[in-house]
């Protein structure tokens, strides 16, 4: 009985061993690296292994530290050490979407209670625009078309029709032809007493405000971790090589963001559950060049942590991620607390830049065919906090 006992002891301490390894490692992740015999011989063994490391680490990766456990017996934020916090300016407007200078656009209400529609785009694709002002159901009420001058600047006064619920703005390279949505159920209008019409405030706006708002660590969003693996060559390589040239921390994150929606493919296929799950771990990310939002996100943190630039992972909830998500805002995905959705907070000029490559790749993957739907957009780059809340809603910084 006692060797039963003791054999039984072993094995436990050789599996929290093997766990602890797995965890501080890539040890198991990369065993066919680590023991060629396996590969070569057992080539199913090896890949057996490498998924069972992912999956016990995305299991570990839920399991609270005993101070998260107390922060949250407790009900308070972890403290972070005063030298360690990320001092945040935060640049606020109520009418940019977003705040990269070579491409952006704001919405505004003039003095004369009109929609003025303003902004830049350095891309050929944007020249034409078609706004589009529709219904609560989506039905078009009135359209105006217009153009962006040599410089790519554009900007439109219109009138606000009745019954007017949203406003979509849509851009192309030709006068006529095929247009994408530049903007497309997000901005709603609403009358109030007096005629006057106003931009409506997300429901989670202030709730994002509080968690943007909140000391965030400068450490903690340059930690190299197993699936933010920012110390792996492939990933500090690539990092390097795509941002050489660049001369500030923006350009170099804007570069990283760049070549992420270029090269990266979102793999809707792994979102059926018809193929393989996406890799979430940036190497393999870039190994296989297709992810799902945590892979986009996990892989853009990578590379910029790799640069000594502060980035964190956000993960929440978004509107309109899968075919049967909720477009719109409700009583129930206002209040939820299941995340649907991941992207980055980066670490710019002494404020957290918010960039979300996944919404800005046009490459898709969809029954086996790798996809172009068009150029990557800069929308989700550098974006304004008020327009990101009217489809983001911030639930957790990933802290491994």
């Amino acid at each position: 009985m006692k060797h039963v006992k003791r054999l039984f002891v072993t094995l436990i301490i050789i599996m929290i061993a093997a766990v602890f390894v797995n965890a501080k490692t890539r040890f198991f992740k990369d065993i066919s690296k680590n023991i060629p015999f396996l590969e070569e011989n057992y080539p199913q063994i090896a890949d057996y292994i490498s998924e069972l490391s992912d999956d016990v680490n995305e299991a570990i990766s839920h399991i609270p530290t005993p101070s998260e456990m107390l922060a949250k017996i407790r009900n308070t934020e972890l403290p972070i050490d005063p030298d360690d916090i990320a001092s945040n300016i935060y640049y606020s407007s109520d009418t940019m979407l977003n705040f990269y200078q070579k491409q952006n656009i704001s919405v505004a209400i003039n003095e004369n209670n009109e929609l003025d529609v303003y902004g830049i785009s350095d891309s050929a694709n944007d020249k034409y625009l078609v706004y589009r002002f529709q219904d609560e159901n989506g039905e078009l009420i009135k359209q105006y078309t217009g153009a962006a001058d040599s410089e790519g600047k554009f900007r439109k006064i219109m009138d606000i029709p009745d019954g007017t619920y949203q406003f979509a703005l849509f851009t192309g390279p030709e006068q006529f032809g095929e247009f994408s949505s530049k903007v497309y159920n997000y901005i709603y209008l609403e009358p109030n007493e007096t005629g006057s019409w106003s931009v409506s405030l997300s429901p989670v706006y202030d709730h994002n405000v509080t968690e943007y708002e909140k000391n965030k660590s400068i450490s903690s969003a340059l930690k190299n971790t197993y699936a933010i693996c920012s110390d792996e060559s492939s990933v500090s390589e690539l990092a390097a090589s795509v941002t050489e040239g660049c001369s500030t921390d923006y350009d170099k994150a804007l570069a990283i963001h760049d070549w992420i929606c270029d090269n990266i493919y979102y793999d809707s296929d792994s979102i059926s559950g018809d193929f393989n799950n996406a890799p979430y771990v940036a190497s393999d990310v870039l190994a296989e060049k297709r992810a799902v939002c945590l892979g986009y996100a996990n892989l853009y943190a990578a590379m910029c942590r790799s640069l000594s630039i502060p980035c964190n992972v956000v993960t929440g909830y978004a509107l309109g991620v899968f075919e049967t998500s909720d477009s719109e805002w409700n009583d129930s995905n206002i209040n939820t607390t299941e995340a649907n959705h991941a992207w980055n907070e980066v670490y710019l000029d002494s404020r957290w830049v918010i960039v979300d490559t996944t919404w800005d790749s046009g490459n898709k993957i969809r029954n086996s065919q790798w996809e172009n739907e068009g150029e990557t957009s800069h929308l989700y780059f550098d974006a304004n906090l008020r327009f990101f809340s009217t489809n983001h809603k911030i639930l957790e910084y990933t802290r491994r």
